[in-house]
């Protein structure tokens, strides 16, 4: 594969791929990020659920926020490792991780979903109707990313500065405690979000075109290495648009939170 065009994006003419194979590879990615968020919406409401209707479940849950830190931890490892192995990694492994950090997002959204409806009032309907809310709005935004004809991926550089400005803004605001400034993160994550979705949509219709140009050959695991390559992008590409669809959903979460202050 060749690694500068996959890194730094490159434009793609599909005129000569396979329509219906580049839209069952768009399937596949899409397959996978939902099954990684129905894997941590399941897990959110089993806790959710456990706390509210046994008590000894409720106290080992909230003995586990001490740990919390190192969940996260171990979610932002394994992002890393499958960002930065995604070409080299053996394609079991990089399913396994993935499906291990969408049941380890669902645990800390557990204790997120229950310090929300106790710290805001708020209720598990509300956070159906975040859900929704962000359901459409990404909807709608990976549309755009599949059918637009304009280069998105000339603004990734820009989305990337966007990304790490937010995070400095956001660790700023953590200790000035500045709601007006909360609400302007919220809002701008939003947005930043919403562009990562069209982007990132985009990028995985050029991850087709970098499987449909690499040389195949078979490795010590019985893959092909298209076969590989296709099941390792369809991965990485189902873990960036659960990422976006993920901190979309927070940040409509924390709009909406504040709305009940």
């Amino acid at each position: 594969m060749n690694n500068h065009s996959y890194q730094h994006g490159q434009v793609y003419d599909y005129g000569h791929l396979d329509q219906h194979a580049i839209n069952t590879y768009i399937a596949k990615v899409f397959g996978w990020m939902f099954f990684g968020l129905l894997l941590t919406a399941i897990t959110t409401l089993g806790i959710v659920y456990g706390i509210n209707v046994n008590e000894a479940f409720a106290d080992f849950i909230f003995r586990m926020q001490q740990i919390v830190l190192v969940v996260f931890l171990v979610e932002f490892a394994l992002v890393i490792a499958i960002s930065s192995r995604v070409t080299k990694m053996n394609p079991i492994t990089a399913k396994f991780m993935y499906i291990l950090y969408a049941v380890l997002n669902g645990f800390t959204f557990g204790l997120f979903a229950v310090i929300y409806t106790y710290a805001t009032g708020g209720n598990i309907y509300t956070l159906g109707m975040a859900f929704g809310i962000t359901a459409v709005c990404f909807g709608v935004m990976a549309i755009y990313g599949l059918v637009t004809r304009a280069d998105l991926t000339r603004f990734g550089n820009l989305l990337r500065m966007g990304l790490f400005g937010l995070i400095i803004v956001m660790l700023v605001s953590f200790f000035m405690g500045s709601s007006a400034l909360d609400f302007l993160i919220n809002i701008g994550g939003l947005f930043l979000f919403l562009g990562i979705t069209a982007h990132r949509t985009q990028m995985i219709k050029n991850h087709y075109a970098e499987i449909a140009l690499s040389d195949t050959h078979t490795d010590e695991y019985g893959y092909t290495s298209q076969g590989a390559l296709a099941s390792n992008l369809a991965i990485y590409g189902a873990l960036t648009l659960y990422l976006a669809f993920i901190n979309m959903f927070m940040f409509i979460m924390r709009l909406m939170g504040g709305s009940r202050r």
